[in-house]
C-alpha cells in the first residue's frame, strides 16, 4: 500500500522533470511513510527515498518508517541541505503551500546551484481517492462520534454552559477511542448559534435554545466530522420549517452525487434550495469539504469548485442557516462516492430534528 504511494509520488516527480522532492507536509509524511511523530521531513528522488528526522524521533522511525532510508539530522533546515547538497541534485521540487518564506530562503541561501521548483498538491492529488482501509478508518471514527450522539440527552443539559457540554463531548470522545479532537469542537446555543464556527462560551442552556453540536474525532491518523442542530424543548414552527429546509437541502445534495458531477454542481443542490426558501443570504460558506488525513482536504464542495467527483473521494454535505439575533441550524454528514452514487457514512445518527 505504502509502496504503491510512493510509486505514484515517483511518477508525478519524472513528469514534472524534477531530480526530487522535498516534503514537509505532516499528513503527506504520514500518508507516504505511516510515521506519526512530528519534527521530519521525506525527500524522494526518481530512484531512491530518504526519511529525516532528529534524535527524539529516529527509534520510532526505525520502528514505523518502511521503504525509506532513514537519516538523522540535528537541526532541520541544515540536516535538509546538508542531505540535498550531498545528492547532487539540479531540479528540487518542494511543497509551496507547506513551506515558510524564510525556510525556502534558507534552501535557496544553502544549496548553490541546485533550481528550487515550487509544486501544489503532488501528494493531496494523491489523496483525494480514499483506499478501503481509510473509508474504514473514517468511518469508525464516525462511529465514535455516533455513539456520543446516542447519549447527547444525558449530556445537554439545561443550566449547564456550553463549554462544560464541551469538555464533556470531548472526554467521551477521547473515551470511545479517539485520538485527540480534529478542530475545537462547536457547541453554540441560542442568538450564538448564528456563528458558523463560534467556540463553546459561558452561555447557559435555557429552554427555547438552537444547539448547534459540531463534533469530530480522529482513529488511526483519519478525521470524522459530524452535525446535528438540536432544539431544548418544543421547537417553534420557524425552527421546525428552517430545519426541514435546510435537511431537504442535505438531502437533495446526497442524491445527486455520483463520479462525474462538478463539485460545484452539488452545491448548487444545496444554495438553490435554500435560496428558494428565502434565506439565501443566511448560507455563506461552501457546502462541504474534503475528510481524511486532514480534517479539511480536497475536495471543496463550493459555488466556484470545477472538480470532478470520483469514486473513493469522501467529504461532508452540510448546509447551513445562519440568522444573526435568532440562531442558527446546520447539518453535517460525510459520504464516499461509489461506482454509481454515494455512501452515507454517518448514517447511525437520525437526521430528525431532536428535541432535549
Amino acid at each position: 500500500m505504502l509502496e504503491d504511494r510512493l510509486e505514484k509520488v515517483q511518477e508525478r516527480i519524472s513528469s514534472l522533470q524534477l531530480d526530487a522532492f522535498l516534503i514537509l507536509n505532516y499528513e503527506n509524511i504520514r500518508y507516504l511513510t505511516g510515521f506519526t511523530g512530528s519534527a521530519s521531513a521525506i525527500l524522494i528522488t526518481q530512484k531512491g527515498s530518504f526519511f529525516l528526522t532528529d534524535f527524539r524521533y529516529r527509534t520510532q522511525a526505525e520502528g514505523e518508517v518502511k521503504g525509506f532510508e532513514i537519516k538523522e539530522y540535528k537541526k532541520q533546515k541544515k540536516g535538509i541541505i546538508d542531505h540535498l547538497s550531498s545528492l547532487w541534485l539540479k531540479r528540487v521540487g518542494f511543497e509551496s503551500l507547506h513551506i515558510s518564506y524564510a525556510f525556502f530562503d534558507a534552501l535557496k541561501k544553502g544549496l548553490n546551484g541546485v533550481e528550487l521548483i515550487p509544486c501544489v498538491n503532488i501528494v493531496e492529488d494523491i489523496r483525494v481517492i480514499k483506499e478501503p482501509s481509510e473509508i474504514e478508518y473514517i468511518k469508525k471514527g464516525g462511529q465514535i462520534i455516533e455513539k456520543v450522539f446516542l447519549r447527547i440527552n444525558d449530556i445537554v443539559k439545561r443550566g449547564l454552559k456550553e463549554k462544560e457540554i464541551c469538555a464533556e463531548i470531548g472526554y467521551q470522545l477521547r473515551k470511545g477511542d479517539s485520538e485527540g479532537e480534529p478542530f475545537d469542537l462547536i457547541v453554540t446555543s441560542g442568538e450564538r448559534s448564528a456563528l458558523p464556527h463560534g467556540r463553546a462560551g459561558d452561555k447557559v442552556i435555557s429552554d427555547g435554545d438552537l444547539i448547534i453540536l459540531d463534533l469530530g474525532a480522529k482513529y488511526m491518523g483519519y478525521n470524522s466530522d459530524i452535525t446535528r442542530t438540536v432544539v431544548v424543548g418544543k421547537p417553534h414552527k420557524r425552527e421546525e420549517d428552517i430545519y426541514k429546509l435546510v435537511r431537504l437541502a442535505q438531502s437533495r445534495a446526497i442524491e445527486s452525487i455520483s463520479p462525474g458531477i462538478m463539485a460545484k454542481e452539488i452545491d448548487a443542490m444545496t444554495r438553490n434550495i435554500i435560496s428558494e426558501g428565502g434565506y439565501g443570504d443566511n448560507f455563506g460558506h461552501g457546502t462541504g469539504h474534503g475528510v481524511g488525513l486532514a480534517v479539511h482536504e480536497s475536495p471543496k464542495i463550493a459555488w466556484d469548485e470545477e472538480v470532478i467527483i470520483e469514486k473513493g473521494m469522501v467529504f461532508t454535505i452540510e448546509p447551513g442557516i445562519y440568522i444573526p439575533g435568532w440562531g442558527g441550524i446546520r447539518i453535517e454528514d460525510m459520504v464516499v462516492v461509489t461506482v454509481d452514487g454515494c455512501e452515507v457514512l454517518t448514517s447511525g445518527i437520525n437526521r430528525e430534528f431532536m428535541v432535549i
